[in-house]
């Protein structure tokens, strides 16, 4: 080998690119993007507080330290996303249902992402019926669902306004509903949406990142549950998006109707 010269670095295809492969090495492309600019925060703010620990006022260390937090709560959730859509896409979805109060879910989702909506100035309020039945349900990726409708309606809301949740029971299932005050959704993006990697166009007001299957997690979970998705355009501006899930008396009368057919 020539130690002394020099080569221009060339790259080379050595296999063609299928249709399909393309498509994997954009959503690659894109995952690492979304995962580039929180670590790198992250190692920079770790290594500012190991060098400079003892000489931070308390507040600086509170800030800092609230920042890593909110940008691993977010590194969770596009993980457990990850993982998500690769089981669904096996077909190894499991689901361990039980008698779940979705009122208690949803101040256990609003503890996990007030944080992460702090950051835009955003916070939930909440809509609760009267006496809502429970419903049977696997808690966590209930949980999951809930999670990925607010921190959309978050990325495409306006900074500084509520996300209006509203929680109701009817026929036999209770309605949970996710609401923002952002751009609303054009009739032609409503059958994509829901679509796996599909990503709305953002504006200006909008936060440009995710990798898009947040959404059509969403229904995939639902409709395991036997539930139902979907999305309207909101009176005054924004979006609604809601799904139902299936209460415990109609599950367990459907079973009985079973068992009484066959």
């Amino acid at each position: 080998m020539n130690r002394g010269s020099t080569a221009t670095p060339e790259a080379v295809n050595v296999i063609p690119q299928s249709p399909q492969s393309a498509h994997e090495l954009t959503v690659l492309a894109t995952v690492a993007h979304e995962l580039r600019g929180p670590l790198t925060a992250l190692a920079q703010s770790s290594e500012l507080l190991a060098e400079d620990f003892l000489t931070l006022e308390p507040e600086q260390i509170k800030s800092m330290l609230g920042a890593m937090h909110r940008r691993t709560l977010w590194l969770q959730g596009l993980v457990e996303n990850l993982l998500c859509a690769a089981t669904i896409r096996e077909g190894r979805l499991a689901l361990y249902r039980q008698s779940l109060s979705l009122a208690d879910l949803v101040a256990d989702v609003d503890a996990v992402v007030g944080p992460i909506l702090a950051q835009r100035g955003q916070r939930l309020r909440v809509r609760m019926g009267q006496q809502l039945p429970e419903v049977l349900a696997d808690s966590r990726r209930l949980g999951q669902v809930l999670i990925n409708l607010i921190l959309n309606a978050s990325k495409f809301g306006v900074a500084n306004t509520p996300i209006d949740v509203t929680v109701t029971a009817r026929d036999g299932a209770v309605r949970v509903s996710v609401a923002d005050r952002g751009p609303g959704v054009s009739t032609d993006q409503i059958d994509r949406l829901f679509q796996p990697y599909y990503r709305a166009p953002a504006t200006a007001d909008t936060v440009k990142d995710g990798v898009g299957l947040g959404l059509s997690i969403v229904k995939s979970i639902v409709e395991a549950h036997g539930g139902e998705v979907g999305i309207e355009s909101r009176r005054g501006g924004g979006a609604r998006f809601w799904f139902s899930i299936p209460t415990v008396e109609r599950v367990a009368s459907a079973k009985s109707h079973l068992s009484i057919v066959s």
